[in-house]
């Protein structure tokens, strides 16, 4: 059905004349004016009352009829009931802790979850990916991947394990500023940023925090004032 239906009656002299050849519909779904008269079982009958109603003319009135709108799909809407965050290894999620543990408390099938993470995370092999799951109350889930985060990215780029336990004394390693940028540029969608220049800025704290410097550096040293 369209959305909307247009039909006028086109009624010459006055509302009903005598001659009810002169009575036409015309419509869009008629390719021309259709007389009533040669219609069977169509009649047209006179108003007593001469007089024309002021709602009512010989001038075309258009009617439109506005289609309902479609009744929802059927079926009840999935209810949320929890939401998970873990932090696993790429392509390596089993059934022990911490998955096992925190997926079965919500009674997702464990193993489902392991085989899809670890196939969207082939690719990304020696990286710790964190993943959101969502369950809903049928028990079923799905789950979205995050950037790795920039203390791992770092670590890579560095050539390092880990960070200095004593990041203003210590420094484990150095990255240049077009590693800084190609990380900074990976993790845009996960931090509030809007420009890759402030992403760079978060990055570049990060670095400081874990003794790795920057070639040439980022953030200007902050200077104590003396009083």
């Amino acid at each position: 059905m369209a959305s909307s239906l247009s039909t006028f009656y086109h009624l010459s002299g006055s509302l009903c004349p005598k001659n009810a050849d002169n009575v036409k519909l015309a419509s869009s779904f008629l390719p021309s004016a259709v007389n009533l008269s040669s219609r069977p079982g169509i009649s047209c009958h006179p108003f007593v009352n001469k007089k024309q109603s002021p709602l009512l003319s010989s001038t075309p009135r258009f009617l439109t009829v506005i289609a309902m709108a479609p009744p929802k799909p059927g079926g009840k809407p999935k209810k949320v009931v929890g939401m998970i965050k873990l932090a696993l290894e790429a392509g390596k999620a089993t059934p022990a802790p911490p998955v096992g543990p925190a997926l079965g408390a919500k009674g997702v099938n464990i193993m489902a979850f392991c085989k899809d993470y670890n196939a969207r995370t082939a690719d990304k092999a020696g990286y710790i990916i964190p993943v959101e799951i969502t369950v809903y109350d049928d028990r079923s889930f799905t789950f979205i991947l995050k950037t790795p985060p920039a203390s791992v990215l770092l670590l890579k780029a560095a050539g390092v394990e880990k960070g200095s336990k004593n990041p203003k004394l210590e420094k484990v390693g150095k990255v240049t500023i077009e590693q800084v940028r190609a990380i900074a540029a990976e993790k845009l969608p996960d931090l509030n940023c809007t420009t890759i220049e402030s992403a760079i800025k978060v990055i570049a704290g990060t670095a400081a925090n874990m003794g790795i410097d920057i070639d040439p550096p980022v953030l200007e040293p902050k200077v104590k004032k003396l009083v």
